[in-house]
Order: C-alpha cells, then sequence, then structure tokens
C-alpha cells in the first residue's frame, strides 16, 4: 500500500471512530456547537471574508489580509484578520450581557448591565491599529515558532467606548473605594 492510501484510509477510519466514540469534556461543548472537523471548510462564507484572504491555518482559523487591501483609513471587516484559538461566540443575547468589575484588587464588586453603561456614561469613538503579535514572524531570521504570518495581520478598527469606564473607574474607585 502507497503512503497517500494509507493516509486515506487511516484518516477515514479515524472519522468513524471519532463520531461514534464519546468525546472527552463533550458537557462542556455549548449546546448545537458543531465541531471543528465538521464545520463548513469555506472560512471566507464562514467570517464573511473576501477571497483575496490568505489562510495559514484552518485549526485553528488564522487568516489575514494580503498587503494591497489594507489600504483604506479604516479597514473593512471583509479584510481584517482573523486570529482564533478558542470558540467563536454565537447568539449573544445583549439584554442579558453584563460588565462585572471583580477580584482580589476590587474593592467593591459593581456590576454594570450593558444598556446602563451606553446610558449611563459618555462615549468615545477611537480608530484603533489591531495587531497580531506574529505579525511579520515570516520574515525573521533565524525563523521563529509559530504560524509564519507574512505582515497582513493587522487592522485599523474605529470603536466605541466609554472612558470613563475603561480608565478612570478603575483608577479611582478601587484606590478611593
Amino acid at each position: 500500500m502507497n503512503r497517500r492510501k494509507f493516509i486515506k484510509k487511516t484518516g477515514l477510519a479515524s472519522v468513524g471512530v471519532i463520531t461514534v466514540s464519546n468525546i472527552v469534556y463533550a458537557s462542556l461543548i455549548p449546546k448545537n456547537y458543531i465541531l471543528l472537523a465538521f464545520q463548513d471548510p469555506d472560512p471566507f462564507k464562514l467570517f464573511s471574508k473576501d477571497y483575496e484572504m490568505t489562510i495559514l491555518n484552518n485549526k485553528p482559523w488564522n487568516i489575514e489580509a494580503k498587503a494591497h487591501l489594507l489600504d483604506n483609513e479604516i479597514t473593512p471587516n471583509k479584510f481584517m484578520f482573523i486570529r482564533n484559538n478558542g470558540l467563536i461566540p454565537e447568539d449573544i443575547d445583549v439584554s442579558k450581557w453584563t460588565l462585572i468589575i471583580d477580584g482580589e484588587s476590587v474593592l467593591k464588586s459593581k456590576t454594570y448591565p450593558l444598556q446602563e453603561l451606553k446610558a449611563k456614561f459618555r462615549h468615545y469613538t477611537y480608530q484603533l491599529t489591531l495587531e497580531c503579535d506574529g505579525n511579520g514572524r515570516s520574515e525573521f531570521n533565524p525563523p521563529a515558532k509559530g504560524n509564519q504570518w507574512p505582515i497582513g495581520a493587522v487592522s485599523c478598527a474605529e470603536r466605541y467606548y466609554n472612558q470613563k469606564i475603561l480608565f478612570p473607574f478603575f483608577v479611582i474607585e478601587f484606590i478611593t473605594g
């Protein structure tokens, strides 16, 4: 038997075993979640990305833009890079979403529903550059471990923030109590 036939047959056998055997930690898998191995293999449809994007990995998905796609002041969503290590959130109910500020250095725990954050504090909009710390790794000599990202793991997004919550709240509220 040649190598290709062996790999093909063992690969099919493995899928068969996986589908009929117990999955470790299956109880922790979200309801209706499709395992990565069984998901739609077309990331351009899955993530609404442009077909000119470059796929570096598919398990997990790592996709970057080619340099000529990054000419806009604000990167369109279809050209934003994807760096993924975990599950992609789905079906988020914004009416139940809350920001919880808690931890060992927090003197007084606070919880804010999303609607309260939007109504109570002044809003700010910023243009921020997001970049994978491995961007440009393919240029390293000697080569570095990890995905060999060329130069497209960078995007400029316009983000909406509430500065009073993000910075002064932590400094003033938690120091003074």
